[in-house]
């Protein structure tokens, strides 16, 4: 099996659409530091031929590891199909490329369908123009082929085409997953300051996390770690309730394939009884954690307390405790380099013998903690560069453990907060975010 790397490059320039065994290439986008995780995830999940670049994968798979990858990966956003390339500097050249390739091999003229767009390029400085152009060149190839207009739709489309451009080089893509894959379809409505599923997933893997530890998410705000750890220990693929893929609509697309992957992940599923201990001190974030939970089904996977951080003692004598503490751009805190310092205390304090883990933008309130990292990497939540930091806490001053009813209190609530479910429009990726932002943003759009 081929495996390659190249550094520099976001997404390889298109020059093969088939592995040497034939195999369809595809494209999976993730998280600038997350390349490794997805990379290896593909492989697990059955697919050959990898090119490892910065911010994705390029694999080949059949449609039935298609398939599975798509339920199945937690590290990517998106899975893409490239079928297009060539160079243009401009957007007559762009439509004069387009409008040439034979269109009707993907989609029928009567299809519907959307463009998202992502542009790194000195000559295409407006990238919505450049969307238009490729409206408009496959609009005017099936108008011109078969006397039918296809019509965008951009809440739900048939198909959605994905338009990058570095610098001269264009590609076009087929959009597999159609809603970002980033979206689990869990959030409950106005979570708020939420952490990107992806990058949720991802540092918890990064953490060194699996279901057979326990998980402290004391600072749980939407929930987003302690859901993604629930799923993953729950062992049903991420995307098990999902029921629409882009690539159901593919020409060719033969459903028997998908029920097929279905029942062997079924058959495949390994639960994994876990011990996820989730607090925060707000009612609220508390709530919407319950509310993401039972959205899945997950309801009693997590134990779900209202309780400050600076107050709680950990039941067990070893684990990890992931921290999502406020940070400037994110929510306002009258001192944080007050706030950060007494995390480190408590830590220090009342946490020996667990490896903690915090994510932060602010950079010197970091240092604030004053315990010595083991582990630090740069990552991106939304458009913020943040560092996500470990510790590996020693035996020292700490507490004797509680009462467990006194250390973790149950939240009471009568009334159960409003769940939502349904599906999520679709992302534009913003050009003007820097480069590794901006697919960060899209995965933080939820």
């Amino acid at each position: 099996m081929m495996n390659q790397e190249k550094q520099g490059a976001e997404q390889t320039d298109g020059q093969r659409d088939a592995t040497s065994s034939g195999l369809p290439i595809y494209f999976a986008k993730t998280l600038a530091g997350m390349e490794r995780l997805l990379k290896d995830e593909l492989v697990e999940l059955g697919a050959t031929d990898l090119v490892v670049v910065r911010r994705g994968v390029e694999f080949g798979a059949d449609m039935s590891t298609l398939v599975r990858i798509c339920l199945c990966t937690r590290f990517a956003i998106r899975v893409l199909r490239p079928v297009l390339w060539f160079k243009a500097e401009n957007t007559d050249a762009l439509y004069e490329e387009a409008t040439k390739w034979e269109w009707g091999s993907v989609m029928n003229p009567s299809a519907t369908f959307a463009i998202d767009v992502t542009a790194h390029s000195e000559y295409f400085t407006h990238s919505q123009f450049a969307t238009l152009r490729l409206k408009d060149a496959i609009v005017d190839h099936f108008r011109t082929s078969s006397g039918i207009r296809p019509n965008v739709d951009r809440e739900n489309p048939d198909v959605r085409i994905h338009l990058h451009i570095n610098q001269n080089q264009v590609t076009i893509s087929l959009d597999a997953s159609g809603r970002p894959l980033a979206r689990r379809g869990y959030r409950p409505m106005g979570a708020k300051a939420p952490l990107s599923e992806v990058l949720a997933a991802g540092l918890l893997a990064k953490a060194g996390w699996t279901p057979d530890i326990p998980l402290y998410d004391p600072m749980c705000g939407s929930g987003t770690f302690t859901v993604e750890a629930a799923l993953w220990a729950d062992g049903y693929p991420i995307q098990w309730h999902r029921r629409k893929f882009a690539f159901m609509d593919w020409r060719g697309f033969d459903e028997e394939v998908w029920w097929d992957v279905r029942d062997d992940l079924k058959s495949e599923r390994q639960f994994v009884e876990s011990t996820i201990h989730t607090s925060d001190k707000d009612y609220g974030a508390v709530s919407q954690t319950r509310a993401a939970l039972s959205n899945m089904e997950l309801d009693g996977r997590a134990e779900l307390g209202r309780s400050d951080f600076f107050k709680l003692i950990p039941r067990d004598d070893s684990g990890i405790v992931v921290i999502n503490p406020p940070y400037g751009e994110r929510m306002e805190v009258d001192d944080l380099d007050a706030m950060y310092s007494a995390i480190g205390d408590r830590l220090k304090s009342h946490w020996a013998g667990f490896s903690a883990w915090i994510i932060s933008s602010d950079f010197d309130a970091l240092k604030r903690v004053g315990l010595k990292h083991s582990s630090r990497e740069t990552m991106y939540n939304g458009p913020l560069e943040c560092r996500w930091v470990g510790f590996e806490l020693y035996e020292g001053s700490q507490e004797k453990k509680g009462n467990p009813a006194e250390e973790l209190p149950a939240v009471t609530d009568d009334v159960s907060p409003e769940v939502i479910t349904g599906e999520d429009s679709s992302v534009v990726t913003n050009e003007t975010l820097p480069d590794a932002a901006s697919d960060a943003a899209e995965a933080s759009k939820s």
